[in-house]
């Protein structure tokens, strides 16, 4: 909890200093990849995977498209953040669990409230094997 609490200061401090006054290393004031790089290091200790490059993302949505057209109905890069949120989950919850939080977290306007069973297994192994295989 305290590298949390440490990272998300970090982050303020990133975004919100680069006066002269500044106590930020020279080469991160101004730097674009210095607050991203703290979002990403966050991510990782929350248990997130890193975010896909453009060619795993597109075989990612691909195969979510195999599975049911209608999955990718939605924003792209909305699609890949509950990709990765379910990476989390792969983390954090019970495996008799997987299924359920996939199924509702992955909808479609026929299944508004999210897919069956059967779907959310089969959206389990893509986004195993497209956005964190080492999970």
């Amino acid at each position: 909890m305290l590298a949390i609490a440490v990272a998300v200061g970090a982050l303020c401090v990133t975004g919100c200093s680069g006066g002269p006054e500044s106590t930020i290393a020279p080469a991160a004031q101004g730097s674009p990849g210095a607050p991203a790089d703290a979002r990403a290091s966050l991510e990782a200790q929350l248990g997130f995977p890193p975010k896909p490059d453009a060619q795993t993302a597109q075989a990612y949505l691909a195969d979510l498209r195999a599975i049911d057209p209608a999955l990718v109905a939605g924003d792209p890069e909305s699609l890949v953040n509950r990709g990765r949120d379910q990476c989390r989950d792969l983390k954090a919850r019970p495996e008799k669990e997987w299924a359920k939080v996939a199924g509702q977290r992955f909808s479609t306007p026929q299944a508004p409230q999210g897919v069956g069973e059967a779907t959310a297994t089969r959206i389990i192994q893509v986004v195993r094997t497209r956005l964190c295989p080492t999970f």
